[in-house]
This record gives C-alpha cells, sequence and structure tokens, in this order.
C-alpha cells in the first residue's frame, strides 16, 4: 500500500506542475483524466520487458517480444513496430514504451511508436526526433523520455526530450559531452547516465544528465574498458552496463551506484561475450537479451539486483538477433 500510496504522490505532482515545470493542467477535466490513466495504468498493468526490432542476419525485424517478470516466460506480439528497423532505442512512461530511430539498411529514421501497455497496442507518434538517426541511447525519468546522441552519416550529441503527457518534443540546449554512437543509458529517479560508445575511438566517459534542471554534466567516474554497444539497465540504487565490443566481445558487468556516482565491477559476468544487446529491468532483476558474439545471439540472461548474481533464463527470444531496444512496464525507473 505504501508503494502504491507514494506512485500516486508522484504522479499527481506532476499534475500540478509541482515535481516540474514541464506539466501543468488548466482544468479539472484534465486532472481527473490523469489519474483515470494513473488508476488504470497501475492497477492492470502486469510488469514486463519488451525486446523490439533488430537485424537477425536475414532483414531487419520488426517483432516486439513480451518478457513477462511473474514467471519469466517469453510471447511474440501480435503487433509490430511500424517499421522494420535496427540500432533504435527505447523508454518508457508508466503507462506505454516508445521506440525510436533506427536504420532500415537504406536510410535513418526519425519516427516515435508508443507501445501502450494495457492493450498492447502500437502507435506511431506525430512528433519526431529532430534527426533521422540510428543508435541512439535513450532513458526516462517519470515525465519525459531522452533520446541521445547516435549516428547519421557522422557522429551525434544532440539530446531530444519527449514528454509524456502530450508527446511533443523539443531538442535540449544542452548535449552529450562527445559526438558519439553505441552508447548505452539507464536511469536513477534523478538523472539518467549515458555511457561509453564511440566517436572514432572506443569511449568509457559517464555523462549525468538531472532531470530537474536538463544540465548535464560528466562524472569522474568512468567504465571500466572503452567499448560500444553495451547494454545498460537499472535497480532504484544503481545502473548496471553489461557486455559491449573493442574489437573484441566482453562480458564484464560494471555497476554504477547512484548514490555517489561511484563505479565497481561485479564479479558475476554474463553468460557470453557479446555486444549490441538489449537490456530492461524489473524491480528485482535486470533482463539482458540476444546480441552478437560472431554470431547472433537469443539466450535472455537475469541480473539478481539484490546479491548480484547472473542467471540465464530458459525463455529464449523469438529469434536471434541484435541491435534491439527495450523497455519495460511495471516499472518506470
Amino acid at each position: 500500500m505504501a508503494k502504491i500510496h507514494k506512485k500516486w504522490i508522484e504522479l499527481n505532482n506532476s499534475i500540478t506542475g509541482l515535481w516540474s515545470g514541464d506539466i501543468k493542467y488548466s482544468d479539472t477535466q484534465s486532472v481527473k483524466d490523469k489519474l483515470d490513466e494513473l488508476i488504470i495504468g497501475y492497477f492492470y498493468i502486469i510488469a514486463s520487458g519488451y525486446f523490439a526490432g533488430g537485424y537477425n542476419g536475414g532483414g531487419y525485424q520488426s517483432f516486439i517480444d513480451k518478457l513477462s517478470f511473474s514467471n519469466e516466460s517469453r510471447s511474440t506480439l501480435t503487433p509490430t513496430l511500424s517499421q522494420s528497423v535496427h540500432g533504435q532505442s527505447a523508454c518508457n512512461s508508466s503507462l506505454a514504451g516508445y521506440f525510436a530511430g533506427g536504420t532500415n539498411g537504406n536510410s535513418y529514421q526519425s519516427f516515435i511508436d508508443k507501445l501502450l501497455f494495457i492493450n498492447e497496442t502500437r502507435s506511431t507518434l506525430t512528433s519526431i526526433l529532430s534527426r533521422s538517426v540510428g543508435w541512439q541511447s535513450a532513458c526516462n525519468s517519470i515525465l519525459a523520455g531522452y533520446f541521445a546522441g547516435g549516428y547519421t552519416g557522422s557522429y551525434q550529441s544532440f539530446i531530444d526530450k519527449l514528454l509524456f503527457n502530450n508527446e511533443s518534443r523539443s531538442t535540449l540546449a544542452v548535449t552529450i559531452s562527445r559526438s558519439v554512437h553505441g552508447q548505452s543509458a539507464c536511469n536513477s529517479s534523478l538523472a539518467g547516465y549515458f555511457a561509453g560508445g564511440y566517436t572514432g575511438s572506443y569511449q568509457s566517459f559517464i555523462d549525468k544528465l538531472l532531470f530537474s534542471n536538463d544540465t548535464r554534466s560528466t562524472l569522474t567516474s568512468t567504465l571500466s574498458q572503452s567499448v560500444d554497444w553495451q547494454s545498460a539497465c537499472n535497480s532504484s540504487l544503481s545502473g548496471y552496463f553489461a557486455g559491449g565490443r573493442t574489437g573484441t566481445y566482453y562480458s564484464f558487468i560494471d555497476k554504477l551506484l547512484f548514490s555517489n556516482d561511484t563505479r565497481p565491477t561485479l564479479t558475476a559476468t554474463l553468460s557470453r561475450s557479446v555486444n549490441s544487446q538489449s537490456a530492461c529491468n524489473s524491480s528485482l532483476s535486470g533482463y539482458f537479451a540476444g546480441g552478437y558474439n560472431s554470431a547472433r545471439q537469443s539466450f535472455i540472461d537475469k541480473l539478481l539486483f539484490s546479491n548480484g548474481v547472473r542467471s540465464t533464463l530458459t525463455a529464449i527470444l523469438s529469434r536471434s538477433v541484435y541491435y534491439q531496444s527495450a523497455c519495460q512496464s511495471g516499472n518506470i525507473l
């Protein structure tokens, strides 16, 4: 009950504009509509991870796999992405997942697909990214999604912001500290973290975006190795950056403590050395899926947040794929 009350307070604050100046409602009906969304979303959405798109060697993909956290079973949704792409980025609000950009081999994309969790229907927003781009990274606050960096024929540093309340997109004045693609991203309740990537050389830096004022700083802490094509997820206390590539494939898992922004490295590793995985999380565990290590992969590794132990699920993705994107329902952060 305390958790439900806390969630109600968080979103109610966003309604009245107390949490952030980004959201303000001027009439009673708008407030009622938002509270109705909260009630429906919180009590009826079953916590799950969603893995979408990617490349399987035979072509670009549009399928969406669903991993039910309660029993760790995998199903494939009837809805698909609006286009077959890889190199998308994804984030989520409490009610929907958002899959943005990517490439279909011929051109970079700017569209944003929305997956409504309550009935698992997919629509495409009127809003688009500010540039057609692939291999971005994305994270989210309670109020907005952030899509950063990527590749458009050149490396990028811009950060697009998608407000969940009206699904409008703006571009921040602040940028990532370097023009980069192939980064990974995760978030705490207060900030987003963008790590690693490729700028013409492999990177280990970690940028921090403070949600309260959309300012960016660069941490003293770095990843344990300079890599691109990592995957990332987070608990409420820490971020986890896994795998990656520098010409060789990696299985290490770096942990970023949100309380002091320090980075230790876990004893646990992924079950295979791999890059270009996708990752999502429940409130209890992180899930790292698919990827590439000279062959396309479909396995799903599970990292238990309470003790940092890694296991591999019996369930696998419906296809062996890499350069997917992932988000989750039932767990905003």
